[in-house]
Parts: structure tokens; sequence; C-alpha cells
């Protein structure tokens, strides 16, 4: 069956018609119902009881074997009804005359050898800045001379970016948040969807523009107890917060992609008018809420779609890996074509531009010709939310049969959420979306396929909000998907029934069929049944999730904060359940725990910000579970440690449970017990080390983990471990309070051949100098974060020829005396982060040298400065 829906799914789109459709979705539930058949048997299997021993052996004898022979006649006929239906749908296809030879493959999926030569520059990652900028750099530089005006002005004053989707509008408006972060004591970026109620969403936008504004102390507890408090603020003392927190601050704020005029107003009242000369700038495709909104024209900037010349150089780029390529002669007049095509859209040509990337040589013509003839006209005079459709359906249409599913499984977030990278992987692996490979775990294959997406312009990058103490585990571990690309996911999902999603612009209705994967988002039909009584309240309970037959569901989302109780206390009913997130229900309660512990098929868990205080014993029932995230300080038992297939466990400010206790022992014993656990983790991918007296057991190491990825050490250590360098994979390195020469660890450090991320955090180094030498060139760096709190070093300093691809620095000045030397040096650089406080004089010196060194650099390769006070 399996095999049947991988051959619709990779065959010419063009041969597929509805005949073909409804068969396949025949073909999908009767697969459905076969894996539904063999888990709901282990769990029969698994509730049996135990053979009976001496001395009642006689008594239950008879019981257990009845038992044993009931289960057997119930498979027995679950199977022969799977048989039944087999032969039914199989008789269906001949009828309808479906085969192979009526289903050719499409050309567009090329085989394995041919993927393997696909060049890197051939696949690049979708989020380059190089890609994003192209023919928008001079309406940022125009726009941001219009919000800087008028300084003296102290009003509030509101400009508006317009223009229809794929454009380009939020693109826009990052960059200038970037240019002006210097401009502005406080910045904040929010999206809005399109689905915003003023009366229902506003505290959670509220509580987002405050966590961005609001500099978090770095400190645990305090961190997390200010995030608490935000998160049980009612949307006046939101209000009043923020009003408190923007006082006699200049202020820059994005509202993005606002859909209509009430839903503007709403957050417009919430925005306080300080009279520090502060701008608020809303993205919208909606001509009218401008209009509405706006007292000058000035004011308001349509987004121009890209000329001729620069849809050429971003298409040319992305296909053939280089702003300075060209076109192949034979390609030239099918690639004007398809440009006229895209109507200037940078989504549509980047979207077309990644499809063909993989076909780049003259001999490629037909693959072009084809694709432009898929195109519809209507772009090139008019661009068209549905041409734009039509063209992401097409990118996805041409996808390989596993990263359909994967893509479609992103239907269950909701628009313009941000999705951890760790999340989206663990839940594609335990919902069977990952397929093995020779040589490689399932998460390295589920970044594979992630990787893939991003570089086909169908997953967009993005940034979680991290601390500095988080930003080796979180630094650019986030993706979202374009509203877009959004609409069409979703599309596709209810039409094979993949996800089912419940709230906001879904209503609260069952879909039809069996629910596989069940997406709450905010305002559920729970939330309309406790509102509106009589005729509606009895309609919800009839086609709302109370009337759903959750049994075959495998994965349960829920995105609503409040409210749900009666789902959650159907818990129980999710027998087959494999993905279980409730990250942010606050409705879960401990007693829903005990139905938790009972879905034995339990694969992924995720219960961050709910308020749980325990965890039952009965967690290490779950024999199956693979991924455990679970908030903080909530109590975990020691039964935790049978869980043997739990490859990754998060538990912020774990309380350690009875039973597992730290052992006060001789710092040989230590060492010992140590090295020996490390010795024996030969798949361990991140690694933390902490400790208040020493490091220097990891000295003794012999056989460290070969395909460790993240270190972080943290702690007084006399030298740096020799065994670190045999580190071939290390992409992120953090250390602090190690106290270490600063000539033993750059030059330790300089020679890892994957080494992306380094971060020297408070009392890492010890001498009064940090010299990157000419001889540290470190191959494949970019990003050097030198958090350097303390007395030292005074002198940061880089020589010619050192960190030759570093593109972004951040560095802290907290020393008034500190000093950066050799900047210029650093040809590569893109950005530098600048934090300290406003009246450090080292500070701006380094500003100052960043000017002086943008002066001699050409427009093209600008140092971007971002300075954070306080």
């Amino acid at each position: 069956m399996n095999a049947f829906l991988r051959m619709i799914s990779e065959a010419d789109q063009s041969a597929v018609d509805h005949l073909v459709r409804e068969w396949e979705k025949q073909v999908r539930e009767l697969a459905y119902d076969a894996e539904d058949c063999a888990d709901t048997y282990w769990l029969r299997v698994r509730r049996l009881m135990a053979p009976p021993q001496l001395p009642h052996i006689i008594v239950k004898w008879p019981k257990y074997q009845l038992e044993k022979l009931l289960l057997r006649r119930t498979l027995a006929a679950d199977v022969k009804a799977l048989l039944a239906r087999t032969t039914t749908v199989s008789e269906r296809r001949v009828h309808y005359g479906i085969d192979r030879a009526a289903l050719p493959r499409s050309p567009w999926l090329a085989p394995v050898s041919a993927v393997a030569s696909v060049s890197a520059n051939a696949l690049r990652r979708a989020d380059d800045p190089d890609d994003q900028f192209v023919g928008i750099r001079e309406q940022v530089d125009t726009l941001a001379e219009r919000i800087k005006a008028d300084d003296n002005d102290r009003s509030l004053k509101v400009f508006f970016i317009v223009g229809s989707g794929g454009l380009g509008k939020t693109t826009l408006a990052v960059e200038l948040c970037r240019q002006l972060e210097a401009d502005f004591q406080r910045q904040a970026l929010v999206s809005v969807s399109q689905a915003f109620d003023g009366g229902k969403d506003m505290k959670g936008l509220m509580a987002r523009l405050i966590k961005q504004i609001v500099n978090l102390k770095e400190d645990g507890e305090q961190t997390q107890g200010n995030q608490l408090k935000i998160n049980q603020m009612d949307v006046e003392e939101l209000s009043s917060k923020l009003k408190e927190l923007l006082k006699d601050k200049r202020y820059l704020i994005v509202i993005d992609d606002v859909w209509s005029i009430p839903a503007w107003e709403a957050i417009r009242v919430r925005l306080p008018e300080n009279k520090c000369s502060s701008r608020i700038i809303v993205t919208t495709r909606i001509e009218t809420v401008a209009k509405a909104s706006s007292v000058s024209k000035d004011l308001v900037h349509h987004i121009k779609p890209l000329d001729l010349d620069d849809s050429k150089k971003l298409f040319v780029k992305r296909v053939f890996g280089s702003m300075g390529g060209t076109c192949p002669d034979g390609l030239k007049d099918t690639m004007d074509s398809i440009l006229k095509k895209c109507g200037g859209l940078p989504l549509a040509i980047v979207s077309i531009a990644s499809l063909l990337a993989s076909y780049n040589s003259a001999e490629s013509v037909e693959m072009w010709i084809k694709v432009s003839n898929s195109i519809g006209s209507q772009m090139e005079s008019h661009p068209t939310l549905e041409g734009m459709r039509q063209m992401i359906t097409l990118s996805y249409d041409y996808l390989p049969h596993h990263l359909k599913a994967c893509m479609m499984y992103l239907s269950t977030f909701p628009e313009d959420y941000v999705i951890a990278k760790d999340r989206l992987l663990y839940r594609w692996i335990a919902e069977g979306l990952v397929a093995e490979k020779r040589g490689l775990t399932l998460f390295d294959v589920a970044e594979e396929y992630l990787n893939e997406l991003i570089s086909r312009n169908m997953i967009q990058t993005d940034k979680l909000r991290v601390t500095r103490k988080t930003l080796q585990a979180e630094m650019g571990e986030a993706c979202r998907v374009h509203d877009m690309m959004l609409e069409v996911m979703v599309s596709k999902s209810q039409d094979a029934n993949f996800v089912s999603l419940v709230g906001q612009q879904y209503g609260g209705r069952s879909p039809c069929g069996k629910v596989h994967r069940l997406s709450v988002h905010a305002n559920d039909d729970n939330e309309r049944v406790s509102q509106n009584k009589g005729v509606e309240q009895r309609y919800h309970a009839r086609h709302g999730i109370e009337a759903m037959n959750l049994q075959q569901v495998r994965s349960l989302t829920i995105f609503q904060s409040e409210g749900l109780e009666k789902l959650l206390n159907r818990l129980g009913e999710f027998k087959l359940l494999r993905v279980l997130d409730l990250e942010d229900c606050k409705a879960l309660q401990d007693k829903h725990m005990r139905y938790v512990c009972r879905l034995y098929l339990l694969r992924f868990l995720r219960l961050t910000g709910t308020r749980i205080s325990e965890m039952p014993s009965e967690i290490g029932d779950l024999e199956y579970l693979e991924s455990l995230d679970v908030g903080s300080r909530v109590y975990m038992p020691p039964t935790v440690t049978k869980l043997h297939r739990l490859e990754r466990l998060r538990v912020p400010w774990w309380t350690l449970p009875w039973g597992l206790t730290v052992v006060e022992e001789p710092e040989e014993e230590f060492s010992s017990v140590l090295c020996s656990s490390l010795s024996k983790t030969c798949a361990l991918r991140s690694l933390h080390l902490y400790s208040g007296r020493t490091l220097d057991s990891l000295l003794h190491v012999s056989s460290p983990p070969p395909l460790l990825q993240h270190l972080t050490m943290m702690g007084p250590i006399s030298q740096f471990p020799d065994w670190i360098s045999s580190l071939k994979h290390l992409a992120e390195f953090s250390v602090e309070w190690a106290k270490l020469a600063a000539d033993q660890l750059l030059d330790s450090l300089c020679k890892f051949p994957s080494l992306q991320s380094i971060r020297l955090g408070m009392r890492s180094c010890r001498d009064r100098e940090l010299v990157a030498r000419t001889t540290h060139s470190f191959p494949a760096l970019r990003i050097l974060d030198l958090y350097l709190a303390g007395e030292h070093p005074k002198v940061v300093e880089f020589e010619q020829g050192s960190m030759t691809k570093l593109e972004t620095l951040l560095l802290e000045f907290s020393d008034k005396e500190r000093r950066v030397v050799g900047i210029d040096n650093l040809k590569s650089l893109k950005e530098v982060k600048l934090s300290g406080w406003e009246n450090n004089p080292s500070l701006q010196r380094a500003l100052q040298q960043l000017k002086e060194e943008n002066e001699n650099r050409p427009e093209s390769s600008q140092i971007k400065v971002v300075v954070q006070y306080g």
C-alpha cells in the first residue's frame, strides 16, 4: 500500500486525475487502519495478564488461556476485515483503470546518483541575506531616511508598508529594524494572524511585545520569575507594563501582517504615545488599512515588485550560485519567460529558482520549458494570490514523496509560528516520517530533510529569542513557514486527511473521515460552547471536538493556553497516540497526568509552560518514549531512568527526586566515573559540563564522544583538554569561568574543520590580551561571541589573516578600558553586535572604529552595527 502511495506521489501530476485521487484516499485510509490494527493488538497483548505462577496456576490458568484465545480471535477478525477491504480497493483500481503505465514518474525526481552530484551552490540555503535583499536596498534606505526625518518632532508616527503576499514586506521591515537599531532604545517585532481577534488574541500579542522589549536578567531564577509574571498578567496589566517599560524610551515596533482595520485599531490603542519620537511600522496587504489609519501619504510605502534586472540577479544567484553568474544561452529565453510570469515577486522567483537549481546546464532546456508552461500567465500583468498559490503548489508537487509528508505536517502549526528545530525533527521521527539511512541516526536524516526543504525555499530559518546563557543551545535553531506556503499546506493536508485543524479560521467543526492528527488552535469550539447556548451548543456537541472519535488519533497538539478541560479529560481515549504536544497549555493539571502515563505508544511528550508540578512514577511505563520536554521545577520520579529509548530529556531546574542524589565522592572517583561515562556515549551530540570546583577531570578522558557537535564547559580548568582537538564534528563551543591562557585557547580551537560558533564567556581568559593571530584562520568559524565580562582581557586584537570567514562578532563592554584592535582585518565581517552602558567610553570608541571602517568599505560590504544599551 505504501508503495502505491509513493507511486502516485511521485507520478507526473498532470496524469493524476480525480479518480486516482479518490483511490489514493482509499489506499491511505486502509494503510492507516492496518497500522492501527497492529498497534491495537500490541496494546491488548500488553494488558493481557502475565502467565500464572504457583501456587495459583490451577485457578488462574483457564482464565489466562481464555483471554489469549479471545485476543487471537479478535486479531483474526480484524485482519479478515482488512483483507476484505484490501480486495475491494484492489478491484476498484482495476475498475478505475489505474496502473503504472498511466502514471509516469515525474521527470523532476532525479535518480539518487544525480541528486548526490548536485553541487553545494545549487542547493544554497534560502535564508542567504544577499538573496533576501536583492532589489530592496534602495527601498530600505529611502524608508529609513523617512523614518529618521523630523527627529525634533517628538510625536509618535506610524508608517505603513503595503503590498501583496510574497513581495517581501516582512523582509523590508526586518532590515529597517537592523539599520535603525542604534537610533532606537527599544525594538520589537510581532506578527498578527489573519484571524486576529482584539478581544481574544490581544493578551498573547502584548506578552510577546513585552518579552522582546524587556532586557531580562541572565540569572536563571529571575528570568523564570519575570517570564512567569508576564504570563499571568491580563491585558490591562500588560498594557500598563508596556507603558511603564517604554516611558522616556524612544521605541521602534513592527506590527507585521495586519489584515483588517478593527485589528489595527485594537492594537494601536495599546501602544503608548510617549513624546520621544517613537515609530511604529505596520505591514499589510490591505490598502484600506493604511488609508483608514494614515493622515499623510508620506507615511505609506507601497513596496514595489522587482524589475527585470533585479529579478534576473535573484534568479541567477539561486540557480547558479553566484550573483555574478551567467545563464547558459540556451536557457535565457525560457528564463525571461519564467521571470515575466513571476511578476517581480521575490517569493515566486526564489520558489521556481529553487526548483530549477538541480537543472542548471544547457541540456536541461526541456525541464525549464515544462516549468514555464506550468506557470499561469496572470502573474505577468497583475500578480495575484491565486497565481502565487499556483507557483507554491508547483514547488510542492515536485518534492520527493518523503518531503511532501514533512511539509504537510507543518500545517499543524499556526500562522507565523516560530518552530524550534529540535521540536519539529523529533516530531517527524515520532510520527514515522523519517526513513532509516545506513550510517546515520534518524535525527541526522531528519536534519537532512529540513535542510533540503530550506534550500528549496519551502521553509524559512528563524531565530528563537536567545539569552547569552542559551546561545549555544538555541541560536538559529528555529524555522517558520511563509503564510502563503502554510495556506497551501493546509489545503493539501486537509485534502489528504493528514492533519485535522480546529479553531481560528478553521472553525470548530470535525473534519470528514477519521481524525489521525489533531491540532487545536486558539478560539476552539469548547470556548464557543461556553459562550453560546441553545441551538449553537447542540450543534457543536454534534459536530465539534466533543463528537470526535479520538481512538485513531496519533498526534495531539494544543495551541490554546486556557480552556479545553473537556478535551484533556478525554486523554485516556487517545489509545494510539504517538505525539502529545501541550506546550503552554495552562489547562493541563496534575490529575491529567495519570491519563498521559497510560499512552503506551507515546514517543514524543512536550509539557513546557504548563502548570503541572510533578510527574507520576508511571512515566517509566512509556517504554517507547524518545523525547521528553518538561516545564521548570517539575518533580521527576526515579522511574524516569526506565525510559531506555529516551534520546532527549529537557527538564529546566530539575528537582532531584528521592533516590537520585548528588554523591560527594573524592575527586579521583568522580573523575573515573565521568571518564568512563563519556567513553560509553558514542552517539552523544551535545554536552554541557558545569563544576563550581574544577573541570580538571576532563583532562583524563581517553575516548571522547566522536560525534559531539555542541560542547559547553563552565568551571575552572588548568589547561585545554587535548582530546577536544579530535572532535571533527564540533560545530559550537562555549567556555566560561575556565581562566585559560589566551594563546592556548585559540591555538586549540583554530584547527577545527566544522567549528562555526564560539562563545568565550565570563572569565574564560586570564590574560590581559586576547589576540587572534595570523595563524588562527578558523576554516569554518562564522560567529564569535566575546562576553568577556570581568577584568581581563583589556585588549581584543585581530591580526591580518585571522578568522578569515568570520561574519558575526558580538562584543560586550563592561570594562571601560577594553579596546578592540584590527576589525579592519576581518574581511568577511558582515555584522557586529555591541552591548554595554551607553556612557561607556570603550563602547563609544568601538562604535567610532566601526563607523570609520564602513567609510573605507564599498557599499556592498558594509558592516551592520547593532547596539544594545543597558
